[in-house]
């Protein structure tokens, strides 16, 4: 009896944890289609509007945005269900916001500070000139105060939603696990709100404060929050045929429809003359969105183990920081061209090309950094990323110099250090152990420095001055790894 009692309770237990890991389970729909979209997000970023209107983006384009706000809900709603709680105390708990803070804050600390010293660099060490000389007076100075960065780039409103919904969101959850379709109504009625402020408060605009107020709002999770909110419902039954899900098959074609005439017929709500929805991300267009969230979920594999597959999850893990490694990439591009939109009417195959490189450089180097912040030794992080943005700030100024202006010295040195690096790491496979790892570091930023000091300090005649601390570091860190080698014997 005592065996048959024994059995059974194992039996038990071997089911809890099956359904356990179960719930834990990766979607594979998931990074796929945050992959793509970060695709799209580029693209968007580097293709003028005079391009775009032409080829209907809101059907396939305009979308990135709409699904990533919906993955965050249905993301955020299955990480709560896993901790089977609703009280706010437990969703609102210091292990709750350490995740996000390590997740979110830390990388756009991070990225903080490299931008805003690259467009120092850029203008001249002027911050006046860096801050007008970018997206203002789109965004004044309570803007700063949300997320923009003093560096501008694009993409860089969408980094206030993610930070408000870091704080909203268990109490949406909360409500979801509640009074479900109450939550889902009043993520809709919010966002209408919203629109209603802006349109019976600011109306029409006519001065820069009015921007500014506009762009305050917009920029916030709640004119959003219908696409956090579906995406939650998602969360709960992601079934196409759900009854609970009827609603999406009904509301479907009417957002499609909008979704047609917005594009090719310049349909939109006016009331003398003063839109009365804003943007191009509201819940008419974030309806078509999560329709197609929903018949991925449902038609794509939950699990893909090939060597593709797992290209794709690593970029779905790592849109983050992609978003934030090409925010700071095109704000170079604008300080530099005066635009970022590289692709125009009239463009031609090499722009193609462009379009190929913008890809590669933005994603592969998003993916290092989001590896570089999952090391646990938190010196070899810092190491790793003060290598990653060195190099990565250089490819991009010998992208721009290399076509009109002449190419620094320095700059060479940094593009090659950077070759024997990879060559290092992924074929010889030896990766610098600390101690080199932080004299090697020492020379990349050193030479980083002089570059800068030869380009915006020094007169022409002046810049050999430059290659006589470059060269005193190098011997060090040649000395210095050669002394660790033979002490290592």
């Amino acid at each position: 009896m005592t065996d048959k009692k024994q059995s059974a309770e194992l039996v038990l237990v071997e089911t809890e944890k099956k359904i356990s890991e179960e719930s834990k389970e990766h979607f594979f729909q998931v990074d796929f289609l945050k992959a793509a979209m970060i695709f799209l997000v580029i693209f968007d970023h580097m293709v003028a509007w005079g391009v775009k209107s032409e080829i209907g983006v809101t059907l396939w384009e305009r979308i990135s945005i709409p699904v990533f706000l919906v993955i965050m809900g249905f993301n955020m709603g299955l990480s709560f269900q896993r901790k089977k709680t609703t009280k706010l105390r437990e969703l609102y708990s210091w292990s709750y916001f350490k995740s996000k803070i390590l997740r979110y804050i830390v990388p756009f600390l991070v990225l903080y500070a490299v931008s805003t010293f690259i467009g120092l660099f850029m203008y001249g060490f002027d911050l006046s000139a860096m801050y007008h000389g970018q997206y203002y007076p789109n965004h004044g100075i309570i803007n700063l105060f949300v997320g923009i960065l003093p560096f501008w780039g694009p993409g860089n409103w969408f980094l206030p939603v993610i930070f408000q919904s870091i704080l909203i969101m268990p109490l949406l959850y909360k409500a979801f696990t509640k009074k479900p379709i109450l939550a889902i109504v009043l993520c809709f009625v919010i966002e209408i709100i919203m629109h209603l402020i802006i349109f019976f408060f600011i109306g029409e605009i006519t001065t820069w404060e009015e921007v500014h107020y506009l762009s305050l709002i917009m920029n916030s999770v709640l004119f959003l929050l219908p696409g956090i909110g579906i995406g939650m419902w998602f969360s709960f039954g992601c079934k196409l045929k759900e009854k609970r899900n009827l609603f999406m098959w009904i509301l479907f074609p009417f957002s499609l429809a909008f979704c047609i005439a917005h594009q090719f017929y310049g349909f939109r709500f006016r009331v003398d003359g003063i839109p009365l929805m804003r943007g191009d991300y509201h819940f008419l267009i974030v309806l078509y969105s999560a329709f197609l969230v929903l018949l991925a979920i449902n038609f794509l594999p939950q699990k893909s183990e090939g060597r593709i597959s797992r290209a794709i999850s690593m970029i779905g893990k790592s849109t983050y920081h992609i978003l934030l490694i090409q925010i700071l990439g095109y704000g170079m591009i604008f300080a530099f061209w005066g635009t970022h939109y590289a692709i125009d009417v009239g463009f031609g195959p090499d722009k193609i090309f462009d379009m190929i490189f913008a890809w590669l450089l933005f994603i592969s180097f998003g993916i290092l950094w989001y590896k570089i912040d999952t090391n646990k030794n938190l010196l070899k992080r810092v190491l790793y990323s003060i290598n990653l943005f060195t190099i990565y700030v250089s490819l991009l100024f010998l992208t721009l110099w290399g076509q009109v202006l002449w190419v620094p010295i320095p700059l060479l040195i940094i593009l090659i250090y950077a070759v024997i690096a990879l060559i290092t790491n992924f074929i010889i496979k030896k990766p610098l152990k600390t101690r080199k790892l932080s004299l090697w570091t020492v020379f990349l930023l050193m030479t980083f420095i002089m570059m800068v000091l030869q380009v915006s300090v020094l007169q022409p005649n002046e810049a050999w001055i430059t290659f006589i601390p470059i060269g005193i570091i190098l011997t060090l860190a040649v000395v210095g790894t050669i002394l660790d080698y033979m002490n290592s014997k």
